[in-house]
């Protein structure tokens, strides 16, 4: 059975900067230098970047389904409400009842509330294609989950996402800003440290 959950999400994750600092950074990392990067240490940083970026989307969206699944089944199977459920049920609210005649239980009302917030956060994880703060809020938030808002964490994780748009678009007439090597691990170590604190929060919750 594939084991899932915030420790083995941030495991992935810290697996998968590692392997690709060594590919991709770590022959270029040392003392800081006067003259700019090279071009292989340009396109080495280039694709460290966006390799991260796309490790990061995995792992916020890995967490999102794992508290919903969570929270679905813990009240479907076992009667157990959390905050996550409540914060569920406060975005989603009660369906109306299909069959007017027929009278529901709360147990129901509640399993059928949740169905349907179900289906719509797992839309919203699946055709999530950003990591930006927002989108970590527009994730989590109806899930219970605060997100971090250390200052110095979200600029670093803005500043990994502006990189990675630069190169994975190829913007013709904005002018790329180019990263050392050193500068693009510091960026990803603070996105690192952002990714363990939401995991932190989401363990803590125990959806």
């Amino acid at each position: 059975m594939k084991r899932d959950g915030p420790k083995v999400e941030l495991n992935r994750l810290r697996r998968l900067v590692r392997e690709a600092e060594d590919q991709f950074v770590k022959s270029h990392l040392g003392a800081p230098k006067l003259s700019p990067p090279s071009r292989r240490e340009i396109l080495d940083v280039a694709a460290y970047v966006v390799l991260i970026h796309g490790a990061f989307e995995n792992f916020v969206e890995g967490l999102a389904l794992w508290v919903l699944g969570r929270s679905v089944n813990n009240w479907t199977m076992k009667k157990r409400t959390t905050r996550s459920t409540a914060s569920l049920l406060l975005y989603q609210g009660i369906p109306p009842n299909d069959a007017p005649g027929q009278q529901l239980s709360v147990y129901d009302n509640l399993r059928n509330s949740l169905d349907l917030a179900k289906t719509r956060v797992s839309g919203a994880v699946q055709s999530n294609n950003g990591i930006e703060i927002q989108h970590l809020r527009s994730l989590f938030l109806p899930l219970g989950v605060n997100v971090p808002d250390d200052p110095i964490l979200t600029a670093s994780l803005n500043l990994l996402v502006k990189m990675r748009h630069q190169w994975a678009h190829q913007y013709r007439y904005a002018a790329i800003v180019t990263r050392s090597a050193n500068d693009a691990r510091t960026t990803v170590s603070d996105c690192l440290t952002l990714a363990q604190k939401l995991s932190a929060e989401v363990a803590a919750l125990r959806p």
